[in-house]
């Protein structure tokens, strides 16, 4: 595939420069792009270079302290070299057993989600269809990629911080740059597995767990199984609602934005995403402040819709049917 064009966010950016280059000398550029070029530089060198963007960032910032070197160096290898970095973390944190126990957490979370589509008496069958097919159509990322970043081009020496960095630099554009004119690669992580976070990417139509999340309390392969469906689960049941929230559902099994609904489903759907906008709307932060439900909506929907959705993945386990039917015992 060949690019055919280019999508430039800012135009009236370039109208700007393109009038500058013009009206600002030449030897002003050049102070300009060194200052830029310290700037950028500053943290990978001595210390007072350090300590100068520091005061700088923190006028800007409110940063009261710089962060231990300790921090800042972890931060390095994992910005840099972070799958590298991730091949030693998974292997003593998160083994094969720990992939295999969330990919059923996964699957049971789909399997509730899927039953709740099916029970929904507002959605036609029609909609139903392409939300169950949008839900089957996830591309899941747990842990750790089957595939890790090849970094044999970076040159590591122990006494070249600079040069270890700038060729690391050199590397990630080099890896980027041969992407241009390819197709996009759904398997490609874009976080690294040791970060702790959980996210939804609509236009991939992807969900993502690293490995970094998947630890105690949210997730513990020799807990038992309520556990891990009231931690992970829920975080599970969150991401996957995304999918179906008010900015998720206008994109389609593949990613792109489409109107895979039918107008009277989408306008019911709108109707009952207003009663959780008015519902935290009601909610009192401090004094007489109020949540602005218009602008938490999404995360509202995943939080409401992740417990319930964790709690009947649960039912679905053995230990989730053994507890319905103590509970049924001594009622």
């Amino acid at each position: 595939m060949k690019t055919d064009s280019v999508n430039v966010g800012q135009p009236a950016y370039y109208d700007k420069l393109n009038a500058m280059l013009k009206s600002v000398s030449i030897n002003d550029w050049k102070i300009y792009l060194k200052v830029n070029s310290l700037t950028t530089f500053a943290n990978w060198l001595s210390k007072p270079f350090a300590d100068a963007s520091f005061g700088y960032s923190k006028i800007l910032t409110g940063q009261a302290v710089q962060k231990p070197r300790a921090e800042e160096m972890t931060e390095a290898v994992d910005r840099n070299i972070g799958h590298a970095l991730a091949q030693l973390y998974v292997k003593k944190y998160f083994p094969e057993d720990a992939k295999k126990r969330m990919r059923v957490l996964v699957d049971n979370l789909k399997k509730a989600f899927e039953a709740r589509i099916t029970k929904l008496e507002w959605m036609s069958d029609s909609t139903k269809v392409k939300a169950k097919e949008k839900l089957y159509a996830f591309t899941e990322k747990i842990g750790y990629p089957d595939k890790w970043r090849d970094y044999s081009n970076v040159e590591v020496s122990k006494d070249k911080y600079f040069e270890n960095r700038l060729s690391a630099t050199k590397n990630e554009y080099a890896y980027r740059i041969a992407k241009v004119d390819q197709p996009v690669d759904r398997t490609e992580w874009h976080t690294t597995p040791p970060t702790v976070t959980a996210y939804n990417n609509p236009p991939l139509n992807e969900i993502v767990f690293p490995a970094g999340i998947l630890q105690s309390p949210y997730f513990d392969l020799n807990a038992d199984d309520a556990l891990n469906y009231g931690g992970i689960g829920m975080v599970i049941g969150h991401e996957i609602t995304h999918s179906f929230d008010d900015q998720g559902a206008q994109y389609d099994k593949v990613g792109n934005v489409t109107d895979w609904w039918t107008k009277d489903d989408y306008e019911k759907f709108k109707t009952r995403t207003q009663q959780v906008i008015d519902q935290y709307s009601s909610f009192t932060v401090l004094d007489s402040v109020h949540i602005k439900g218009a602008l938490t909506v999404g995360e509202n929907t995943a939080d409401i819709a992740g417990v319930a959705i964790a709690y009947d993945a649960f039912k679905l386990t053995e230990q989730g049917k053994d507890t319905l039917k103590l509970r049924w015992l001594y009622t």
